[in-house]
């Protein structure tokens, strides 16, 4: 008897202590979705996940019911043409005045294959219209980019690729008259329209903030910081993070430098300019093959908070690294941790990141995944 009394005092002290909490984890909580690879919602509006399907429908998760509806959001399917898998629906920002407005944004390549930018309205009666405000020819399919979101001063910015092919063969992202290879920054404050002369950074090309990227593949804010994740070309992946202060006239160092190196296909490759940023982490061929940027956890689970996670789309494999002092730190590999039925989560397109800080993680299988614990 007091054996069995002992047992139960131990199980009970076991059950309650600290070392046992559940370790970080993954659950499926949307499944059924036809390549995912963007979600968020609105400032204010927490009911419903909204979910990019890149073949151009916008599904909506209702998280109360805890089902996705049938109804899609929005269909554009009819203004996109995917002819190689980089291409189509590919990025949505909400007004921060969307409870007002009604307005949101959308990134996507067109029937010809060409990057547009467009401003969407829900009018009365769910009706939704749309202005087409940037459009950027493109003459090769891939390298299309695909973030757009509002930073801190409010302004629009968008993060388009080089536009293409293999070493930026045009040149483009160095070049600051054209579009392509760039972080663009537009006011859209005025609701039709927009204005970037405040940038001052190109007279030809007003819109361009930054430049030297090559396939920024998903980009966010944490705070004043930025996060950019850039598609390397046969060596290195890498992570850039730039304040707001310092990112006009930023040169990310494409195509002349791949990750801190020089590019090493012959006659492409060069020194780092002067006024070049240089990421504050790379991985090479041994770990993945094409990153997918993703969030600052700044939700519930104390020992997550601060920890940035991104991934491999190819490797599947899933990281996270912490700012400190302008460098990344306590680098962590969660590939495992994250399995979900045994298996690791395929072809991450994208993270997502909810009103709370909470982190999700996309597949482009038709799966997303929360983080908990």
């Amino acid at each position: 008897m007091i054996k069995s009394i002992k047992s139960i005092a131990l199980l009970a002290t076991l059950a309650f202590s600290p070392s046992l909490t559940a370790a970080p984890h993954t659950e499926k909580i949307i499944s059924g979705l036809d390549m995912p690879v963007f979600m968020t919602s609105p400032k204010g509006h927490d009911r419903f996940f909204y979910i990019l399907e890149k073949k151009g429908k916008i599904r909506l998760f209702d998280r109360k019911a805890g089902k996705l509806v049938d109804k899609p959001f929005l269909d554009i399917t009819d203004q996109i043409k995917i002819k190689m898998n980089e291409q189509g629906l590919l990025g949505m920002a909400f007004s921060p005045n969307y409870s007002k407005d009604k307005q949101f944004y959308l990134y996507y390549t067109d029937n010809d294959g060409d990057t547009q930018i467009s401003r969407f309205k829900v009018e009365g009666d769910n009706k939704i219209t749309e202005e087409k405000l940037i459009s950027i020819k493109q003459d090769f399919r891939n390298h299309n980019g695909g973030w757009l979101g509002f930073g801190p001063d409010g302004y629009l910015y968008i993060g388009t690729g080089d536009g293409g092919a293999g070493n930026d063969p045009k040149q483009r992202a160095q070049d600051k008259t054209q579009l392509l290879g760039k972080l663009l920054r537009i006011d859209v404050s005025s609701g039709k329209g927009y204005h970037a002369k405040m940038n001052n950074v190109s007279k030809k090309k007003p819109e361009i903030y930054a430049y030297g990227l090559r396939n920024p593949w998903r980009c966010a804010w944490d705070g004043d910081d930025l996060y950019i994740a850039d598609v390397g070309q046969n060596k290195y992946e890498e992570i850039n993070v730039i304040h707001k202060d310092k990112l006009k006239g930023a040169n990310f160092g494409w195509r002349l430098r791949e990750g801190t190196h020089k590019t090493p296909s012959r006659g492409v490759g060069g020194d780092k300019p002067d006024e070049a940023i240089e990421p504050i982490h790379e991985y090479n061929r041994k770990s993945g093959y094409s990153i997918t940027g993703g969030f600052v956890y700044r939700g519930a689970i104390d020992e997550l908070k601060g920890n940035y996670f991104y991934a491999d789309y190819v490797s599947n494999r899933i990281w996270s690294l912490q700012l400190s002092d302008g460098e990344a730190t306590k680098h962590k590999e969660w590939t495992a941790d994250f399995k979900y039925d045994g298996k690791a989560i395929k072809a991450i397109s994208s993270f997502a990141q909810d009103s709370k800080g909470e982190v999700y993680i996309i597949s482009h299988s038709g799966s997303i995944y929360m983080i908990k614990n």
